[in-house]
């Protein structure tokens, strides 16, 4: 089973502009960063079977803690609501927005353009689970000439941190959204109702107990952390923005999401692994954060026989750029 809460301190990159704040549990920051599509990934709109208001149970491949309980699963709703017990709490509302969005009619699963996708990544040893909303649009838009494109990504990594990355939004003419504002509610007869905001909300509570709960309320660059997941983040954030919901026990916590992946053989190991790029620098460290070794290698093969049985990862830079991996030592 892979420790929880851990920091790899050997692989942290300071990132700059921060907007924080915090509650008792969980620290709220918000920054700059660059939006990256998953390469990999498997469709909810396949899973869903095309139906815009699914209800799918997602499975991690890591515990999560969530206000101090391991989750390794969760129910996911179209309109981003996610539940992690079987009453359905309010729990994960990250960009929720009351069963508004929906992809375009699946024609040709080979070739699905506006989807819900998910994978599991690994980012500087640490592992977590992203959900991404590709070209989603709104589930009744009244006005038809008008496509409306939702880009955003959540993230849910092993050490209990969440994030919601935002990329492109084309929201420009449609009377859902109104900056300052929010995503405004539907009529019953698709119409907008411009009386009453339903989203969209940004913020996380304890399964266990709903009223103990963090969000975001305002503006993306002027907001105040409050303690009612319904609060409104009511104007949308630049391409690349990042809203990181982090336990406050945590300390820093700085993945890098532009690393590429490294295949290491053999895994496990018990003498030596191969290396792909011999000349690259070396740098590996234990699931502790301890580095073990670094430096650079001109071989094919790295010797590992002394180091001690556990889990490693592997950061590797040359010329094609930064990659990481893991290995077990048995």
């Amino acid at each position: 089973m892979m420790k929880n809460l851990i920091l790899i301190t050997c692989f942290i990159a300071i990132a700059e502009s921060y907007i924080s704040a915090q509650s008792d549990e969980y620290l709220i920051e918000s920054f700059q960063g660059e939006y990256v599509e998953l390469g990999d990934y498997q469709s909810l709109a396949i899973k869903a079977l095309g139906n815009p208001l699914f209800e799918e149970v997602l499975h991690l491949d890591f515990p999560f803690p969530l206000y101090g309980v391991n989750y390794d699963s969760f129910t996911y709703l179209n309109d981003s609501w996610g539940s992690f017990t079987v009453e359905q709490d309010i729990s994960l509302l990250l960009m929720d927005f009351s069963r508004g969005y929906a992809w375009d009619t699946v024609q040709d699963s080979n070739n699905i353009l506006s989807d819900i996708r998910y994978a599991h990544v690994l980012t500087n040893g640490i592992q977590a689970f992203v959900l991404q909303y590709t070209k989603m649009g709104f589930f009744a838009d009244p006005v038809e000439e008008f496509e409306p494109s939702m880009n955003f990504q959540i993230w849910l990594f092993e050490n209990g941190v969440l994030e919601v990355h935002f990329g492109e939004m084309d929201m420009n003419g449609t009377p859902i959204y109104e900056p300052g504002e929010g995503f405004y509610c539907y009529t019953t007869s698709g119409g907008v109702d411009m009386s009453e905001i339903c989203g969209p909300h940004v913020g996380i509570s304890d399964p266990l107990n709903e009223e103990n709960a963090i969000a975001v309320s305002g503006s993306w660059d002027d907001y105040e952390v409050v303690g009612d997941q319904y609060a409104v983040l009511n104007t949308l954030p630049p391409v690349g923005w990042i809203i990181r919901f982090k336990p406050r026990a945590l300390g820093i916590f700085e993945p890098d999401y532009e690393i590429n992946k490294v295949a290491i053989s053999p895994n496990p190991a018990s003498s030596y692994i191969n290396l792909t790029e011999p000349g690259s620098y070396i740098s590996i460290c234990s699931l502790s954060g301890q580095i073990v070794y670094q430096g650079i290698v001109n071989e094919t093969k790295l010797d590992i026989s002394t180091f001690p049985q556990g889990i490693y990862f592997v950061k590797t830079l040359s010329d094609k750029g930064t990659s990481i991996g893991k290995f077990i030592k048995y």
